[in-house]
């Protein structure tokens, strides 16, 4: 959906070039900002690198999991942005 691929759109450390923090615009909360993120930054062309990271994961978290639901709260999220764009 955001014309960039990576391995976990979700997971990791974003860090921001002053000149990609002033750009970009974030519209969405919760778990919708990490696609809105990467969408901006497709949008604008800015330059984008991807590096390894390690997820420990909890029992307690293991337990809760994500529902698809979410899922699907994130993409009409980010598609209702797009239409506002």
């Amino acid at each position: 959906m955001t014309g960039i691929w990576l391995t976990d759109a979700h997971n990791g450390l974003r860090a921001l070039s002053r000149e990609a923090a002033t750009r970009i615009v974030l519209r969405e909360n919760g778990f919708a900002h990490a696609t809105e993120i990467l969408g901006e930054i497709h949008y604008l062309k800015l330059r984008y690198t991807e590096r390894p990271t390690s997820i420990i994961y909890t029992n307690y978290s293991k337990a809760k999991g994500q529902s698809s639901w979410n899922a699907f709260k994130i993409l009409m999220d980010i598609f209702l942005g797009r239409l506002s764009r």
